[in-house]
């Protein structure tokens, strides 16, 4: 028995490393383009609102369809979903490296985030899958760590990699990378049976596709196009009727993509408030600060990612050190010292750029990352403990589907409010008002979200 648990064990590692190398890819790949973006701008020849969809269109994928991949896996099976996942993602990256246009680009990271949709809710059932129930949470929760580090890293990891190799560098390091999480899953992983037998709701997952659409195409023409064009008003209607249609057909299906009556619920809500408005931040963030450190304080890619690095590096110290205190007070508390840091973070924005210090950016880069650290893991769990136990996979799907739409928005947001004025400074202090408004708002939530009577570890 003894010989049959060592040779398990190393095959668990190799499984692991493999889920954890899909994942890791599918979260660096939302990030790693920041700090490439004005690479492309200038080489592509094009504007920054045009290039902000390179980062939003991979988002609005991911949004549109993070809730229909894990009833697809479900359905079909974890496994085989996650490795055909995978090899639309390593063929996305090949497209995106070799791209010569910014429409090809664009085109190649919607690809890109579909397929990604499949890497985040693959993975994680797969690594519980994978372990004994005893140690099925550590391997989640140090699954989770790797996703925190790959979102934080990439802008980065861009900045090293950029002037040295170009912009298409940030692709191409999927594939090798991508190939082996395909080799180490095929090899060590096992393929649960599917789990349900449900179908996929169609006409919920068309409805959701074109709000978010919609929604993210609202916001992202009026810099090319004026805010009294055509397309503009098309995509507001679109938006507002995908809406309407899409809570009348969930109301109304046996087995619905969004279960809309979950959305009462105060807690569930401002959990789902603090994915969106985290990645309408840190999406924001990430958009304008590397073209703005170039421009005003005429920083290089190297330069630009070192910066950065501030804000990764005080989130991989304290990532794991909130992981414990959740397990002790749960995920209220986390969330509001986390927007808290958010506030201060888009309190540096403003006054550095009113003053042009780059010593106030780079101090609330440190709150940055700590605010990051603090709701990134706490905002799933705060969903997860506010619907039944039965319901998790749709609170999962749920607040990542609010994350990446939270994300596409707040780029393209960002992106409009930039480019309003020809002066850095002004831009950025536009971008600067949009960050203290995501995390007051959301502060705002978790605040109003009193702690309930036998709150337990990781309720909310």
């Amino acid at each position: 028995m003894s010989d049959v648990r060592v040779e398990a064990a190393p095959r668990r590692a190799a499984g692991f490393i493999g889920l954890a190398t899909a994942s890791f890819l599918g979260c660096i790949d939302l990030t790693i383009v920041s700090t490439a973006l004005p690479a492309i701008t200038r080489e592509l020849r094009t504007t920054i609102g045009a290039s902000q969809l390179v980062l939003s269109g991979f988002l609005t994928a991911l949004a549109m369809l993070m809730v229909t991949a894990g009833r697809l896996g479900d359905r079909y099976g974890r496994r085989p979903m996650l490795l055909a996942g995978l090899v639309v993602f390593v063929a996305a990256s090949v497209g995106a490296a070799l791209a010569p246009s910014i429409g090809w680009l664009i085109l190649a990271r919607f690809v890109q985030g579909a397929a990604c949709s499949v890497l985040y809710t693959g993975t994680s059932t797969l690594v519980e899958h994978l372990f004994p129930e005893g140690e099925r949470g550590r391997a989640v929760g140090w699954l989770y760590a790797v996703n925190g580090v790959g979102l934080a890293i990439g802008p980065v990891l861009g900045g090293l990699l950029v002037p040295v190799l170009g912009w298409g560098s940030v692709f191409w390091i999927n594939v090798p990378f991508g190939i082996a999480a395909i080799a180490l899953i095929v090899a060590a992983v096992p393929s649960p049976p599917p789990s349900s037998g449900i179908g996929v709701d169609v006409a919920g997952q068309i409805a959701l596709a074109g709000t978010v659409a919609g929604a993210v195409a609202f916001v992202s023409l009026p810099e090319t196009l004026g805010w009294r064009s055509a397309g503009v008003y098309v995509a507001a209607t679109v938006a507002v009727v995908g809406a309407a249609a899409l809570i009348g057909i969930e109301r109304r299906a046996s087995h619905p993509l969004l279960r809309i009556d979950l959305f009462e619920q105060p807690r569930f809500r401002a959990a789902l408030l603090s994915d969106f408005f985290l990645a309408a931040f840190y999406a924001s963030a990430l958009l304008v600060l590397p073209p703005y450190l170039g421009d005003r304080h005429d920083l290089g890619e190297p330069a630009v990612g070192a910066s950065l690095l501030l804000v990764s590096g005080t989130m991989a110290v304290t990532s794991p050190r909130v992981g414990r205190w959740v397990d002790r007070v749960g995920p209220v508390g986390p969330l509001r010292y986390g927007f808290a840091a958010l506030t201060v973070t888009a309190g540096t924005v403003l006054i550095g750029a009113g003053t042009g210090s780059l010593a106030v950016l780079l101090i609330g880069f440190v709150f940055f990352g700590l605010g990051w650290a603090l709701i990134l893991a706490p905002a799933t769990l705060a969903a997860l403990s506010a619907v039944p136990s039965a319901e998790s996979g749709f609170a999962i799907g749920a607040s990542w589907t609010f994350h990446n739409l939270g994300g596409a928005l707040g780029a393209a947001v960002a992106a409009a409010l930039y480019t309003v004025s020809p002066d850095e400074g002004r831009g950025l202090a536009c971008v600067g008002v949009l960050l203290l408004v995501a995390a007051v708002v959301a502060l705002g939530a978790n605040v109003a979200i009193g702690r309930t009577r036998g709150e337990s570890v990781g309720a909310a």
